[in-house]
């Protein structure tokens, strides 16, 4: 069994399941042991738009830390720099109230 089975991830991402708030973050993604800076573009409860300069590989399971925030998600999908998360579980709605804020004041500033 592999790892995403075993967390209760699907061999293929489905469709979006909440809207997406566009905003602008700077998290940590941890990917195979290593650290890396990405900006989240856009984020919703179950998943995330994300930009970094050398993504992980699509299906690879990774940890985000944002903001005191740490979530397990997979690679649903990687084009150029940009690349989509799906979290193994949902951001609660007050962590995300907050985050939602605070990303789209930093886009608003931007």
């Amino acid at each position: 069994m592999s790892l995403a089975t075993a967390l209760g991830f699907r061999g293929r991402p489905d469709a979006r399941q909440d809207s997406r708030t566009r905003v602008y973050l700077k998290a940590t993604l941890l990917a195979n042991g290593r650290p890396m800076p990405i900006h989240i573009l856009d984020l919703s409860r179950k998943g995330a738009l994300v930009h970094a300069d050398d993504p992980p590989d699509p299906g690879e399971i990774v940890w985000v830390v944002c903001k005191g925030n740490e979530l397990l998600g997979r690679t649903a999908w990687v084009k150029g720099s940009r690349f989509g998360l799906a979290f193994d579980s949902g951001l609660p709605s007050a962590r995300l109230d907050i985050l939602l804020t605070e990303g789209r004041r930093a886009l608003a500033s931007a």
